[in-house]
This record gives structure tokens, sequence and C-alpha cells, in this order.
């Protein structure tokens, strides 16, 4: 205890940043399987695809009908394919292995994110308060099993932090530390487009204090994002592609996707910190209006206000923001507290006190957590399926229908997902009437209800029988997950195999 002691006294941004990696070996172990669509088939599925001579989302230009870019950024799927080609190349070949070492990069990445809050909120205020904003950002319930996953809104934190970091770190802005800024939030933006409003506000106050590092600033971020995405240059001919294409699809798309109302984000936040915390840190907002908080303050807003005011939101678009809202949040709570300690000092202790052990509960469940797991071992069986040659999906008694992760099986065969709405009879004759060694062969039922109801009606239509092979369970999280919300398809897995009888 003494030894533990003399570390988070003396070295307590080491103490925290091994703490926080202890913790997250038990995400890369356990927290298999992913969280969202975008961190496995937009990084993970596209990635593998390309190593095995495939173009699962259809993103070369060759495979593109229009020859026009999809708007993704290549650069961090890019990383993955050359890393899986490493991989393969040393003789690691199998599916969860690989994303083993995915897992653990991401972490070690993570925790530079970590060393930069802790020193951004070092230089603005105190190293106690910079201690809290450490262990928010290595132990808030949700970042251990986020911050090894492929979420880009995650990833890009660390050289955006960064960023902030070099701007803040001297009082005159060295060129040098211009440099540096220019090229990580070069790097930030292409990991994540939606950080060019960072960007801009960095723009806005850089502007007021001096013209020529603003231009300078700009110029080595340009450069970045140019290397960043020289893959535009030799795959469509002209730098930027992907970029410009991401703007003109979100402008035109603006109301095609999750529209909520521009408060949103607000309850988003305070339910992720967790009340009272999420709370203190509102209050504290009211304190950091001055200018020694401007290049923190103003960039967030930019960020913060464009997400309020765009139509199209989801939860994971603000984590950005997050960083930025706890370290200036905790350094105004601390100041409300100094200035009020009679009125707040007991609803700071007892608040803290429930804080931390709610968040405890949650991360001792979240951490390990197995995410879309009935659909991960679904496919892995599949895998050691001779005779695979792709499968239906069938979700009728939903209007979704869950996309399976061809990554685990290493074989692109197309899946047919059919559900509420389709002419499902028709989808499946038409299978049905394929050569003996293209149609698809292997169906997953998801979710009991109306099994055998639904089970008799594909038999009929598809002229088969179907014989039972195995049964995959959804994790814990995600059975919680699909209980708070049934739109999140996490139900148990039927797998069946076709046995045509024409």
């Amino acid at each position: 205890m003494e030894r533990i002691k003399y570390y988070w006294n003396q070295r307590p941004l080491a103490f925290i940043l091994v703490a926080a990696f202890l913790v997250r070996i038990i995400s890369i172990l356990f927290s298999k399987g992913y969280g969202m669509h975008d961190d496995h088939f937009l990084v993970i599925e596209a990635a593998q695809s390309w190593v095995d001579g495939e173009d699962y989302n259809k993103w070369l230009p060759k495979n593109r009908k229009d020859g026009a870019p999809t708007g993704h950024s290549w650069f961090y799927v890019g990383l993955h394919y050359y890393f899986f080609q490493f991989l393969e190349f040393i003789g690691i070949l199998g599916a969860q292995t690989k994303l083993y070492f995915v897992r653990l990069l991401h972490a070690l990445w993570y925790l530079m994110a970590i060393r930069y809050a802790f020193k951004i909120t070092l230089k603005l205020d105190s190293e106690s308060t910079a201690k809290m904003v450490g262990l928010f950002m290595a132990f808030l319930w949700f970042t251990p099993i986020l911050s090894v996953r492929n979420l880009v809104e995650v990833v890009c934190l660390t050289p955006l932090l960064g960023a902030t970091w070099f701007l803040l770190k001297t009082e005159n802005m060295t060129l040098k530390n211009i440099i540096f800024a220019g090229l990580l939030i070069g790097v930030s933006v292409s990991i994540r487009f939606q950080i060019i409003f960072f960007l801009g506000g960095i723009g806005l106050v850089l502007l007021t204090k001096n013209i020529g590092k603003t231009i300078g600033f700009g110029l080595f971020f340009l450069i970045s994002l140019f290397i960043c995405q020289i893959g535009d240059v030799f795959l469509w001919g002209r730098p930027f592609a992907e970029f410009t294409e991401y703007i003109a699809y979100n402008l035109a798309n603006k109301t095609t996707y999750a529209v909520r109302p521009w408060y949103m984000y607000f309850g988003t936040i305070g339910g992720l910190l967790l009340p009272p915390l999420s709370l203190f840190l509102y209050a504290g907002w009211s304190k950091v209006f001055k200018k020694k908080y401007l290049l923190v303050l103003v960039p967030s807003l930019v960020f913060f206000g464009f997400h309020c005011y765009f139509p199209n939101k989801q939860e994971r678009f603000i984590i950005p923001f997050l960083p930025y809202f706890i370290i200036l949040g905790w350094i105004g709570w601390r100041q409300l507290l100094s200035e009020y300690a009679s009125r707040l000092g007991k609803f700071d202790k007892y608040g803290m006190r429930f804080f931390w052990g709610l968040n405890s509960i949650l991360l001792l469940a979240v951490t390990p957590a197995y995410s879309k797991k009935s659909r991960v071992e679904t496919m892995e069986y599949f895998k050691g399926i001779d005779n695979y040659q792709g499968v239906y999906v069938e979700h009728t008694v939903g209007y979704s229908s869950p996309l399976l992760p061809k990554y685990y099986t290493g074989k692109w065969f197309s899946q047919i997902r059919l559900k509420k709405g389709l002419k499902v009879s028709e989808i499946i004759k038409t299978n049905s009437s394929l050569p003996a060694d293209i149609r698809r062969n292997h169906v997953v039922f998801f979710e009991a209800e109306d099994l055998d109801k639904r089970i008799a009606s594909f038999e009929e239509n598809c002229s088969c029988s179907l014989k039972p092979l195995a049964e995959f369970e959804p994790s814990y999280l995600d059975k919680f997950v699909h209980w708070l919300n049934p739109v999140n398809d996490n139900e148990k897995a039927f797998v069946y195999e076709l046995i045509y009888t024409v």
C-alpha cells in the first residue's frame, strides 16, 4: 500500500498509465467481437477482404459502377490492411488471434490520449486536478472496452489531444510545436473527417494570437492530411477525393439516417459520464469561459455546436468532445468548490463516492464483455464447414436483419438477409433455382419467436429440409443492450444446413 501511495503522489501519470493498461488487458483478452457496425465492417472486414484478394465493401475503383469514391478515409483501414499482411507474413493467420494484437495496439494507443489529457490539465490547472482527469480518462466505465475497439471516434483522440497539448506546451507556441500540432491534427482528421471542426476552432483562436503561426499550423495540417490521404492520388487520380466525397454525401444525406433533436447530446453526455459527475462537469463549465482556456474551449465548442445543429446524430459521434468536456468541466468544478466550499463540499464528497461506486460496478461488468457474440461464433462455426458456400440470415420477425461478419469465416460468400417487408418467398425460390455449386446452403435464424413456423415456411419456399447444426447464445452484454432497446438484434442464433430435395 505504501508503494502505491508513493507512486500516486510522486509519479501520478505513470501510476495511472500502468493501472489503465492492466485494466485494458482484461478487454484485450476477453472483450471479443465488435461494438457497432462501423468498428468492424468499415475497418476489419474491409482490410481483411483486401488481404484475401476480395473487396468486401466495393470501395476499389474497379468495383465502383459509378466510378466515384465512397467517402471513406483509406488511412486507418489501410493501416489495418498492412498490419494484417504483416501478421500473415509471420504466420499468424487466425481471425481471433489477429484481433488480440489489434486490441493490444489500440490499448497502447489510447494510453497516449490519457497522457495528453493529463498534461493539458496540468498546464491549465493543478496536479490534483490533472490526476482526477487522468483517472476519468482511464477508468470511466466505457473507456476500456471502447479503447480496444476499432472505433474511429476513439482512435482519433490521441493525435487530437496531442495537437492541443503541443499548442499549449509553451507560452509563445514555438515553430516546432506548431509543426507537431499541425501534423497531429492532420492525422486525427484522416482518421475521423469530422475532426475538421476542431481544426476550425483552433484556427479561430490562433488568428487572435499570430497570423503567421496560424498559416504555419494550417500548412502543416495540409501536408499531414495529404500524406495520410495519398492513396486518393493513386486510386482516384486526385488528392482528397474521399474527403470531398464525404462532405458531399453527408450534406446530401443529412436527414437520411438518425435524425434527432438538437439537445440530444446533452443527455448522451449526462448518461455516459454518469450523474452526479456529469452534473458537476456541466456546472464547472460555467467557470471556464476565460482567455487561458480558449485553445481547449473554442475548438471543442465548435465541434459540439456543429453536432448539435446537424440533424444526423448517433451517440458515438460526440466521443471526441468528451475529453475536452471532462478537462474543462473538472477544472471549473474545482473552482466552484473553492468558492462555495461550505455549500458544495458535502455534495461533492458523497456525490463522488456514489459516482465511483456506480462506475466501478459498470466497469467490472462491461470491461470483459463479449459483444455480438452469437454473430461472431456463428461465422467461426462456418469456417470449419468445408461445404459452406453462403448463408441466409432469417429475421422475419423484425424489420432489420443482422449482417454477419465474414471476416471470421475467411470465406467471402454473399449472404441474403431476410426480414419483414421483403418478398421472402421469391428471394428464397430465386436462390434455390441456382446451380448446386453456387446456391447458398445454410441459414441462420435469429430469435426464437415463431421459430417452428418460420422453419416450415422456409422449407416450403426453398423446396428443402433443414438440418439443425448448432445454436449460439448472445453474451450478457448483448442481452442487456437488446433489453434496453429491442432494435439491437442481439439474439440467439439457430444454424441449419439446407438439404435440397430438388
